[in-house]
């Protein structure tokens, strides 16, 4: 599902074009390259910035595996975290800060090769790792930072008036939407790694596979689900930590491998990445959108709050190894109407 910023009324945001010069280098010295100016989108940046929390995503499931002493699946992870750093990746981040470009390049090499769990190996591990998420994510703050301005003078003039006559202003500010847009790309890549666990034929993310659920949907779950119980609330959830996504692979039990409504669990890596992205798709909800929105606002607050159950849901359901299609469900009836109204978003035609 593919979600860009919605225009209101006939202004048109133009936004500045890609000015890139794609440069050749040397594999064995990828940094002897030479930088060039890049102004991104605002989709672009979505995009970039979810590649990030992937990232430090699969760094974490490095760590937590190489805990549980599974260091076969502490690899996997490492080469699902050189797999997001694919080369223009590592160019947009060198553009930013060539020395942690440097860095991740040698700390995934270096990951993917780790051969023991022994304490030594663990703490050195830990504070890699814990280092590259925190400066990963100072990266995604220096990208939001270059975005050039959404609107001109005139239009946030206009829409000032707009507000003192008494029109309702629900325009959010350019960084919030492009959080949500991350965020949105975070919750597609759940349901991609979900259905890798799983072995299913069809792409999760693409809501028209939808019909194979057949009387399995519920049209009036579309928008505003009912609020999940006090028991379940996304703050306790919060609370989850790694130990309990059944990190190792000896924890999962003889029910974890049976059918699960055609399909069965083939791929326990993929689950842990895809247990690991829901748990944080609702660690960016909480920090960076739950309370953005306007709270005076009954309508915006009954979306977020509808789209907290649905993230909720999703990772009960992510966590207890729900079928491939009640997940997806979940996702296209739950989270993304109400993401799509809480922020003001739109489906890209």
């Amino acid at each position: 599902m593919t979600i860009t910023f919605t225009l209101k009324g006939k202004f048109i945001v133009l936004l500045l074009g890609i000015c890139f010069s794609m440069m050749l280098f040397n594999t064995n010295n990828f940094y002897n390259i030479k930088v060039y100016g890049h102004f991104f989108t605002a989709d672009e940046t979505a995009t970039f910035v979810a590649i990030l929390d992937q990232l430090q995503t699969e760094l974490k499931l490095v760590l937590a595996n190489l805990a549980a002493n599974n260091v076969s699946l502490a690899q996997n992870h490492a080469s699902k975290a050189a797999t997001l750093l694919s080369p223009k990746i590592w160019v947009e981040i060198a553009e930013d800060n060539p020395g942690l470009a440097s860095d991740l390049r040698n700390a995934v090499i270096r990951l993917q090769n780790v051969s023991s769990s022994s304490e030594s190996q663990l703490n050195s591990v830990s504070e890699l790792v814990n280092e590259l998420n925190k400066r990963l994510e100072e990266d995604a703050m220096v990208r939001i930072a270059q975005l050039p301005p959404s609107s001109s003078n005139l239009i946030e003039a206009l829409k000032s008036l707009a507000s003192i006559f008494g029109g309702n202003n629900q325009e959010l500010d350019q960084e919030t939407k492009l959080q949500a847009l991350a965020f949105a790309n975070v919750i597609d890549s759940v349901l991609t790694s979900y259905g890798k666990a799983y072995g299913i034929g069809f792409d999760m993310t693409n809501m028209s596979n939808m019909a194979m659920i057949g009387n399995n949907s519920n049209p009036s779950s579309m928008v505003r689900s009912s609020p999940v119980t006090e028991s379940n609330s996304g703050a306790n959830n919060m609370n989850m930590n790694m130990s309990s996504m059944n990190i190792s692979s000896n924890n999962m039990t003889e029910h974890d491998g049976e059918m699960n409504m055609g399909y069965s669990l083939v791929n326990v890596s993929e689950y842990q990445s895809a247990h690991a992205l829901a748990t944080k798709a609702f660690e960016v909800f909480n920090a960076k959108l739950k309370h953005t929105t306007m709270s005076n606002n009954k309508n915006v607050t009954d979306y977020v709050t509808s789209l907290e159950n649905g993230l909720t849901q999703l990772n009960d359901s992510i966590a207890k190894k729900a079928s491939p299609l009640d997940v997806m469900m979940i996702v296209h009836t739950q989270i993304h109407p109400n993401l799509l109204e809480a922020f003001n978003l739109q489906l890209r035609k």
